[in-house]
């Protein structure tokens, strides 16, 4: 599965939760080798987990944008704004399968935080898409428009999810798309004490420990 035993309890403890994600997902380190496969990620682009861990990240996916710019190689992009705490916006991917195929996939980045030497992990969530780019996708005939997150949410199975408010279900979403509290703070007109108390809230309800495992939590839940 990884080799990402060894980290932080807290990291462990938040990619062994993504091991049965029905999303794809891959932990990289800051050294941009892979620390963690899931079984999703396997089905997805055909290696095992075996294949995967401890491989360069460039060497393996060849992951470029859609105008065939490299992605993943030594001087990764996603992770240089991790080294100075950037936050990573949902972008559109290209990976090598293990058959030579190209695979689109929306990727979402989550940024873990751990003690030196580690410093950081970055677990990313993949979404396949069509291999046509996304902003030239045609409109799919009859395709239900995605749920807002409230209502996901409210009819989420999960009880904890059900217990969000619908300005906790907001500043979730923030915080998955990398946001920081002050950035929250400005955005929703509320002081950073405030943010920090619906952060708390959020924690306490999804009962969960770190604001990188509520994002987990919302991922695996579709609420994001």
């Amino acid at each position: 599965m990884s080799s990402i035993l060894s980290s932080p309890p807290e990291v462990a403890r938040l990619f062994a939760s993504l091991e049965l994600s029905p999303d794809p997902v891959f932990g990289t380190s800051r050294l941009n080798k892979i620390v963690f496969w899931n079984r999703s990620a396997e089905q997805l682009l055909g290696f095992s987990a075996a294949e995967a861990v401890d491989a360069p990240c460039g060497g393996l996916l060849l992951g470029c944008d859609v105008h065939g710019n490299r992605y993943c190689a030594e001087s990764c992009p996603v992770t240089q704004m991790a080294l100075h705490g950037e936050p990573v916006r949902h972008f559109v991917l290209h990976l090598r399968a293990k058959d030579g195929r190209r695979v689109a996939s929306e990727v979402s980045v989550l940024h873990l935080e751990a003690p030196p030497p580690d410093l950081f992990f970055l677990a990313h969530i993949l979404q396949p898409q069509d291999a046509q780019p996304l902003s030239l996708r045609p409109a799919e005939a009859g395709a239900a428009p995605p749920r807002p997150a409230l209502d996901a949410a409210r009819e989420s199975p999960d009880a904890r999810a059900r217990k969000l408010t619908s300005r906790e279900v907001e500043i979730l979403g923030m915080l998955a798309g990398g946001h920081t509290t002050p950035e929250m703070a400005a955005r929703l007109h509320i002081s950073r004490l405030t943010a920090r108390n619906h952060l708390q809230n959020i924690l306490d309800k999804l009962e969960v420990h770190s604001k990188s495992e509520a994002v987990a939590f919302a991922f695996q839940k579709r609420l994001v």
